[in-house]
């Protein structure tokens, strides 16, 4: 964490330059790299003292040259990394796509590109240079023990193929975090400007180096020994070339047979991370029947044989979601049509014989009915089942005790879902010889408020057939149901109340119309000539609230249309009401004359202040305005107080 912290710390502070400032870094722990090379050259090259202190004074001149060629290619090949670095540090605006695309294409291939660069600097400005030096500083031999510049060449090529190797190291290490903070959000991105050497290839060229290194290391030493014993025994020029000739013969074949080997081994590597790779690109693009082969015996051959059973986890996932999807399709299809039958249907007898069957169209399970408390709330009687067991229950009219043992007696008492996941092994349940491979049941109660309607009872073939969501399915399907029937219930409560309003309604209107028919005698208006009996008639009755109050009759040569059809039966409706309101008012205005009149009457009642006032004037105003020719007025006590019999 201290070491993240100090990371991010420095590199706010230097942006794009901290990346130059870990490969300098590099570079000089690499020096070490070349530590063998020298030694090597000291060792079998046999320098003279001045030319020792020479070389001393040239060989640190030329790789402090070489360490700022190639600072300044690694910023040369790294631009928009440093920009991009150097906008992190600063907190300011996001780069352009493009711009993170080549920035991360630029960190992944620093590595493999600093040691190519590597390699030619250094061959270029040490080695070369060297290599002049010790040639032309150094004697002709005209002896076999004579120094050698060849020795120069091989320790120089050795210091390179470690320095170079340590840098190239070093650099794919020290820039890891910088790699995390370049990394493209994208994924497309990060596969298309990933630029890193691969495997095989780092594999190959590290084995390759080191083996180099270790021939070009000892096979001098072996050579110098070889030399000196031949050259005190025998003195021997052929002898002396003969083995000069072996020495390389031999080193190019350990060459040749290290290089082979590497590149074997590397495949063996390199092959089955192919082989992944390919496969994962399969199933990227949602194949997931692939499956890597199991080409290696260690542990990349463990690497994919769990690659491929995650592969198969997720292929048993995929399938088992989409049958879940499936599944919670077909509940919400279900659902939806419990919703559809509830909403047009006010039915009791057509809802349950339309939502019922449903269960066993829908999911499939083997038995479904709805059972509905009766009056006294003791019976749960059958109303509607599925298939031929239903049937033979609805004939006997089966009903189940509410207080008794069973699912759906359980279900209604204790307001409850009562599940039997394994029927065997439910006590509260009524195990009815009709149907005998039911393995699990469900009974769910059909509650609107307070008040319990019945039950819903579904049976399966299968042991825990009813899972969460099943359950929760029924649950919405019931609610709707006790819904529907608490609408049904109501709409036919209404339909009562309609229909004795509408009878009342009707029974005034026709007491209404007697009386005043009755007053008025004959009602009716007629205007025109009667026509012979061969003319068209067009009869419109005349009614109010279902009642018939009279009705229009037309006469005419012609055929009435039905548009004229249709105006007489607008104008009978208007008609209709019209002559309500006028009778309504008629008979308002009746009474409201006889209240004017009771009062008058009263008024002068009260104004008398003797029973014979009161008497004279009873008879005097009923005589006068009720026009009657004799009134009397009698008071008459036929039985005492206190008399009972």
């Amino acid at each position: 964490m201290i070491k993240r912290f100090s990371h991010d710390k420095m590199l706010r502070q230097l942006g794009g330059w901290y990346l130059t400032i870990l490969v300098a870094i590099a570079q000089m722990i690499a020096l070490f790299g070349a530590i063998p090379g020298i030694l090597s050259i000291k060792v079998n090259a046999k320098f003279e003292a001045q030319q020792l202190r020479n070389f001393s004074i040239i060989l640190p001149v030329l790789i402090i040259s070489s360490i700022l060629i190639l600072l300044y290619i690694s910023r040369r090949i790294t631009p928009t990394a440093r920009k991009k670095l150097d906008v992190w540090a600063d907190n300011t605006i996001r780069t352009k796509p493009e711009d993170d695309l080549s920035a991360w294409r630029e960190i992944t291939s620093l590595s493999w590109r600093y040691g190519i660069a590597a390699v030619f600097v250094i061959s270029l400005v040490d080695i070369l240079p060297i290599f002049y030096y010790s040639s032309s500083s150094m004697s002709q031999p005209a002896a076999l023990d004579a120094p050698d510049p060849t020795y120069v060449l091989i320790g120089a090529v050795v210091s390179l193929c470690g320095s170079v190797i340590f840098a190239t190291l070093l650099i794919e290490r020290f820039t890891l975090p910088l790699r995390l903070i370049l990394l493209p959000k994208d994924f497309e991105t990060q596969l298309k400007g990933h630029s890193g050497l691969l495997l095989n290839g780092k594999f190959l060229a590290l084995t390759l180096a080191l083996i180099i290194i270790a021939v070009l290391l000892i096979a001098p030493i072996g050579y110098q020994h070889t030399f000196q014993v031949l050259y005190v025994e025998i003195s021997s020029i052929e002898v002396f070339r003969e083995l000069r000739v072996q020495s390389i013969l031999f080193s190019v074949l350990a060459l040749m047979l290290g290089a082979g080997f590497s590149y074997y081994v590397a495949k063996s590597i390199s092959d089955p991370v192919y082989d992944l790779i390919k496969t994962f690109n399969k199933i990227e693009q949602g194949d997931l029947t692939q499956r890597a082969p199991v080409k290696a015996t260690d542990e990349l051959g463990i690497v994919t044989v769990q690659f491929n059973r995650m592969v198969s986890r997720l292929e048993t996932l995929q399938t088992t979601l989409e049958q879940q999807v499936v599944e919670r399709t077909k509940q919400l299809a279900a659902t939806n049509e419990v919703g559809r039958v509830a909403a047009s249907s006010l039915d009791p007898e057509q809802l349950f014989a339309r939502i019922i069957p449903l269960f066993h169209e829908q999911f499939g399970y083997y038995f479904a009915a709805i059972y509905l408390l009766d009056p006294s709330g003791k019976w749960a009687e059958l109303k509607e089942a599925t298939g031929e067991a239903g049937k033979v229950l609805k004939q006997n009219h089966h009903r189940l005790d509410v207080a008794g043992k069973s699912m759906v007696g359980t279900a209604i008492r204790e307001r409850s879902t009562r599940i039997a996941q394994v029927a065997s092994e439910e006590k509260q349940r009524f195990d009815n010889p009709l149907l005998p491979y039911t393995r699990s049941e469900v009974a769910l109660p059909l509650i609107v408020g307070e008040r319990v309607l019945g039950a819903l009872n579904v049976q399966s073939t299968k042991e825990a057939d009813f899972g969460p969501q099943v359950i929760e399915t029924m649950k919405n399907m019931v609610g709707q149901v006790a819904i529907a029937m608490e609408n049904a219930r109501l709409f036919q409560e209404a339909q009562q109340i309609i229909r004795e309003m509408r009878t009342i309604q009707q029974h005034y209107l026709f007491e209404g119309w007697s009386e005043f028919s009755e007053q008025n005698q004959k009602l009716e208006y007629r205007i025109g000539d009667e026509m012979d009996e061969d003319s068209n008639k067009l009869e419109t009755p005349i009614s109010l609230r279902d009642q018939i109050l009279g009705q229009i009759v037309l006469e005419g040569k012609d055929e009435w249309t039905a548009d004229q059809q249709s105006l007489v039966d607008a104008i009978a409706t208007q008609a209709a009401i019209a002559l309500e309101n006028a009778r309504l008012v008629s008979e308002s205005r009746h009474i409201a004359l006889r209240e004017r009149m009771v009062a008058e009457i009263n008024s002068k009642i009260w104004s008398s202040a003797t029973i014979d006032g009161v008497l004279q004037t009873v008879v005097k105003e009923l005589g006068r305005r009720l026009d009657a020719s004799s009134a009397t007025v009698e008071l008459s006590l036929d039985n005492p107080i206190g008399d009972e019999t």
